[in-house]
């Protein structure tokens, strides 16, 4: 028999971690490497999301700055450590945040995990994105102008992730890679982007006319073109107020999400894109698994016996307007089956400045290589 928890057999050491919820097996995990090794991981692929119009400091000795995640797993809110993010707009992307300040500095964080590895410290710190924002001052702040910032990958897997910036109804499009003192402005003179996924290599993006454009991010000055028009039977059809691209099992998704006249969601629709065939097919079920959509990055999850919280065959969302105060009534789950919309909050919350995230877990950073500050 061991003497001391530190001497556990591993398969032991597996049981128990088993056992404990996501913010109990981030400590589990950084006890020791034995420990590390032994922690399993597959069950927390499991999505939270973040209330990030919070943020708060709640200690007057440090001055901590705090916001609150809800867990899925657990259906509890937790405080989670968020530095240099008060006051702050976020957004999201493979799990990883973005703050971006009124002079539009941008810094990315793993809040959940606070992860170290070969290939990120911590905190990373991006080039201003203001060169870009050619707006009127009395449209929007300088730090909401932003839509959404989508990574190619996880800064704890490679040093040689890319990070593309979409702007609040503009056709504008900047790219940075690790390195650059700078933002790169894509080329494109067709209609505001709408939204942008990394998918097979390349990132595709797109815009209010329902155009699929390809970006072209190898060249010295980066370019976006339409390779992929909506077809003639499904134009006209419906009235959409935002469009989402997610990648389900290997294929393409194009998400329209659609609103009744006072702006609030009625429904989604669904549709594989072929990019090869060029085809759209809507499709009536998404199987066993829910897609998660907003101003995060959009993703996907498989629904399993280790993910029972997430409902199958699902449409998590949240808000899809800046600086509209729903009290909540825009966060929600589009039951794919027969049309209905379940709240996701039985009381309110006050959202205003950035809106509530859906925030998946890098799996990059569970590996025995990661350690944990």
């Amino acid at each position: 028999m061991a003497k001391n928890w530190a001497d556990l057999l591993p398969e032991l050491l597996e049981l128990c971690s088993r056992q404990l919820l996501l913010e109990d097996w981030f400590a589990f995990r950084s006890v020791c490497s034995t420990w590390r090794a032994a922690a399993f991981e597959e069950r927390f692929n499991v999505p939270w999301l973040m209330i990030a119009d919070d943020i708060f400091a709640d200690d007057r000795r440090t001055n901590t700055e705090w916001a609150e995640f809800y867990s899925l797993f657990s259906s509890r809110i937790h405080k989670v450590v968020m530095p240099n993010a008060k006051e702050k707009r976020c957004l999201s992307s493979r799990g990883w945040i973005f703050t971006i300040d009124m002079g539009s500095q941008v810094h990315m964080l793993n809040p959940l995990s606070r992860a170290v590895s070969r290939y990120c410290d911590g905190i990373i710190k991006l080039p201003s994105v203001h060169e870009f924002s050619s707006w009127d001052p009395e449209d929007y702040e300088p730090e909401t102008r932003y839509a959404k910032f989508v990574l190619s990958a996880s800064p704890a897997s490679s040093p040689n992730y890319m990070v593309m910036v979409t702007y609040l109804n503009s056709k504008r499009l900047g790219l940075w890679k690790p390195g650059s003192e700078e933002w790169k402005e894509l080329t494109w003179l067709g209609d505001p982007v709408l939204d942008v996924i990394y998918y097979k290599g390349q990132f595709f993006a797109v815009d209010w006319l329902d155009e699929i454009l390809v970006c072209d991010v190898d060249r010295p000055d980066p370019t976006a073109q339409v390779i992929l028009k909506k077809p003639l039977e499904f134009r006209d059809h419906f009235e959409f107020c935002q469009m989402y691209l997610v990648e389900l099992a290997g294929r393409l998704l194009l998400v329209a999400r659609l609103a009744q006249q006072d702006g609030a969601t009625s429904g989604f629709r669904v549709f594989a894109i072929d990019l090869e065939a060029r085809k759209w097919t809507e499709l009536e079920s998404l199987e066993n698994a829910s897609l998660f959509v907003g101003f995060n990055s959009s993703f996907s999850v498989q629904v399993d016996e280790n993910r029972h919280a997430i409902k199958p065959n699902c449409i998590y969302f949240t808000e899809y307007l800046p600086h509209r105060d729903t009290e909540g009534k825009e966060v929600g789950i589009y039951h794919m089956k027969d049309g209905k919309i379940e709240p996701f909050f039985d009381e309110k919350i006050y959202i205003d400045f950035s809106p509530p995230l859906w925030i998946e877990l890098d799996a990059a950073l569970y590996r025995s290589d990661h350690k944990f500050k």
